[in-house]
């Protein structure tokens, strides 16, 4: 009767312990639906990412419209891309107006195993007289996902 006791009690504990471990896992997917905002760089930055419910939502607190590029940070070794070289060709959903935000779910960017994403943003300067393209200042940060 005692091993039988005592084998029921393991098998219980195992049990309870297998149930705790499978809740926390399925908990830890939904950690990016969390109501807590994170903001990137810090406030004031001339353009700032705020991660929330699911959505990254950029802001251009500049006086210049900006243009952006979002990629999951563990692509950019093997990827090669570059910025629009003139305001008329760059995308329309990749232009932000001065004091504007856009919302991006987080899913279009990366999948849920990612721990962060590069955003990487510039502005074009004046044309100088003569030049075909106008000179640009890019910037980029990186967003620690929750």
């Amino acid at each position: 009767m005692k091993t039988t006791i005592s084998s029921l009690f393991v098998h219980l504990s195992l049990s309870v312990l297998i149930g705790i471990l499978l809740a926390g896992c399925s908990s830890m997917g939904s950690t990016r639906q969390s109501g807590e905002a994170t903001a990137f760089p810090a406030e004031g930055a001339a353009v700032t990412a705020t991660v929330n419910l699911g959505k990254l939502t950029l802001t251009n607190n500049s006086p210049d419209t900006i243009y952006f590029r979002i990629f999951p940070t563990e692509i950019l070794p093997v990827i090669e891309w570059a910025p629009c070289i003139a305001p008329e060709v760059c995308p329309a959903e990749a232009t932000l107006d001065p004091g504007s935000k856009t919302q991006i779910p987080l899913r279009t960017i990366v999948e849920d195993r990612a721990e962060s994403i590069t955003a990487f943003w510039w502005r074009f300067l004046d044309k100088r007289p003569g030049a075909s393209i106008p000179p640009m200042v890019l910037e980029e940060f990186v967003i620690e996902l929750p």
